[in-house]
């Protein structure tokens, strides 16, 4: 059961609880359709993650998503990297700096954790959920707080994109802005 006392956002280890606190949170939610997508390529200089690492958040956010639906979009037919990557960039390095370290760690977590010797990245999608649950439901708080922290990526920059909006009910913005096509 997570705490629920200041005691939660002590300030040791506070890269991966400012990560995954409600500060965080919030701030992506707020910048997340500020951040233009067609800037978000990921060949552009200066992207935040490096190609590997864009693979291990892709196929980790794959299986967060649960992709797989009926009717919804792949993870790699959006640009939902490409917006969490833009975004990452965006926010305060002190916030995102250990995003790409932790990304290695869950690709080589399983040799640790789970003594499947293989990568997250290499493994079956049924293997990599068994992965992710173990961090779930770690009994270390710094592993289910990056879990949380990944997870909010995930669901914030999927959840963005307009392909995925008609699976959830929602229409699109009322207002659009000047900057967004209508």
């Amino acid at each position: 059961m997570p705490p629920t006392s200041a005691r939660a956002f002590a300030t040791t280890r506070r890269g991966f609880l400012r990560l995954a606190g409600s500060t965080a949170a919030l701030t992506t939610l707020a910048q997340m359709r500020s951040v233009p997508v067609a800037a978000a390529s990921a060949s552009r200089p200066g992207a935040f993650f490096s190609p590997a690492e864009q693979e291990i958040l892709t196929q980790v956010t794959e299986r967060m998503v649960d992709s797989d639906a009926p009717g919804a979009p792949r993870v790699r037919d959006t640009a939902t990297i490409a917006t969490i990557d833009a975004l990452c960039a965006s926010l305060d390095p002190s916030i995102t700096a250990p995003l790409p370290t932790l990304l290695r760690v869950v690709d080589y977590a399983p040799f640790v954790f789970d003594l499947h010797f293989t990568r997250f990245t290499r493994m079956t999608p049924a293997e990599q959920d068994a992965s992710l649950a173990g961090w779930m439901r770690s009994r270390f708080a710094l592993r289910r707080q990056a879990f949380l922290a990944l997870r909010n990526l995930a669901l914030l920059g999927y959840y963005s994109q307009d392909e995925t909006w008609p699976m959830i009910g929602y229409a699109g913005p009322l207002l659009r802005s000047a900057v967004e096509p209508a």
